[in-house]
């Protein structure tokens, strides 16, 4: 059984330097729907990147296997083929889905000791946190702007209310930001823009400019200021 190419936006020595020798463990997953699934038990989930070489293993629920990856530069980090042990897991495991979805991971972020992985066309992201106490620090590959806290008030709100979204922005290409409101983490990218900072994701758009933003979220559109 293989797992297909996971691409993340980092250069090859950044990279190599951030994940050699780290270990994670699985948190949650967050579709683009806001479906939140989580493993009973975290550990049955890990990835392992080798502390020298290019080696990576997995566990995968009931499963383990091991493979290969590399940075080609351009922001993109590429899984070779991974070899699976091939146990039946049992009902209710998030193996199918996670060996279904690997390969369609097109980015990942580092943030407050945790590492997010994005699935392409807004799908979805996977959330891990370290695997055990000996992990070590984590520094982003990227620069970092936030987390920035903002008022988002609807037409009818008076002044004084509203509700605080919180966002950082990463410098990656094309630009991400993550977005937390109403409980939930979204991911959205910048797109082109005739004014302002642009950032589409699945069921949200934020448009920042001239100090305000419009942040439409699951359809609901709100204005947002610094708080």
């Amino acid at each position: 059984m293989l797992l297909g190419i996971l691409s993340c936006v980092v250069s090859p020595i950044a990279a190599q330097t951030t994940l050699a020798g780290t270990s994670w463990q699985l948190v949650r997953f967050q579709g683009g729907d806001d479906t939140v699934l989580t493993p009973p038990d975290r550990s049955a989930y890990t990835l392992t990147f080798d502390a020298t070489g290019n080696g990576v293993a997995v566990r995968i629920d009931c499963n383990r296997g091991r493979g290969t990856w590399t940075s080609a530069g351009d922001g993109r980090i590429e899984f070779g083929a991974l070899a699976l042990t091939r146990a039946l897991c049992p009902a209710g495991s998030l193996h199918d889905q996670i060996v279904k979805q690997f390969g369609s991971i097109r980015s990942y972020v580092l943030r407050d000791g945790r590492l997010f992985l994005s699935l392409m066309a807004d799908g979805g992201m996977y959330e891990f946190e370290p695997l055990g106490s000996s992990s070590p620090a984590f520094r982003t590959p990227v620069a970092v702007r936030g987390p920035l806290t903002w008022t988002c008030t609807s037409g009818a709100a008076t002044a004084g209310t509203g509700e605080p979204l919180r966002f950082t922005h990463y410098a990656t290409d094309p630009a991400l930001i993550l977005l937390e409101y109403r409980g939930t983490t979204k991911a959205a990218f910048q797109v082109r823009s005739a004014s302002g900072a642009r950032y589409e994701g699945d069921d949200v758009q934020f448009w920042e400019a001239r100090g305000e933003a419009s942040l439409d979220w699951n359809g609901t559109r709100t204005t947002c200021r610094p708080s």
